[in-house]
């Protein structure tokens, strides 16, 4: 019972959002969010999302793996990575340039799960020397103003009806230009 009326609440939160004129930014004015399904690894947006199954799809298959990541590391990759799929996004996307402005704690969190994991033999804490280099290089804002920025939500991972099982969410993922050059070349 509890699950049918927070499926409910899921439902009526959506469409009150797409009824005050929420829209997705990152897709333009013309998207706003929709209810989703199958959207691999970021289903916790199932409910009220802006993204397509297609765009989460092209951007995980672009992205370079880590050796050694710790599931909390590979779980705030994988949030960070579906933010365009946010409808929330009006409140952290930063137009000029396209980039996400992510929560300063949230980058030096991610920085800290990820530092001891390997890419091409060499660890994160080798390549950046904090949290706010990483996402910097990771072409996100490093976000220091709270009301604007993006969070990260750990119960995500909890709430999701299911995870994508493919190598893209077993694998731990390393933020670079690729998967976000992917995104960004649909539109």
């Amino acid at each position: 019972m509890a699950s049918a009326t927070s499926f409910v609440c899921f439902i009526v939160l959506s469409l009150a959002l797409s009824c005050f004129g929420q829209d997705c930014p990152f897709f333009g004015t013309d998207r706003k969010p929709t209810p989703k399904t199958n959207l691999g690894n970021c289903t916790w947006y199932e409910y009220s999302s802006c993204c397509e199954r297609a765009e989460v799809s092209a951007v995980f298959a672009e992205m370079l793996s880590l050796q050694g990541a710790s599931q909390a590391c590979r779980n705030r990759v994988n949030y960070m990575m579906c933010y365009f799929c946010d409808p929330r996004q009006r409140t952290f996307l930063v137009t000029v340039p396209r980039q996400a402005s992510i929560c300063s704690d949230f980058c030096d969190e991610t920085y800290n799960e990820c530092s001891g994991a390997l890419h091409n033999g060499m660890s994160l804490s080798s390549r950046y020397a904090t949290g706010k280099s990483f996402c910097e290089a990771n072409f996100f804002r490093y976000g220091t103003n709270t009301r604007s920025c993006m969070p990260f939500n750990a119960s995500a991972f909890s709430a999701a009806s299911h995870l994508h099982t493919s190598q893209y969410s077993t694998a731990p993922m390393l933020l670079v230009s690729a998967g976000l050059a992917i995104i960004h070349s649909l539109f």
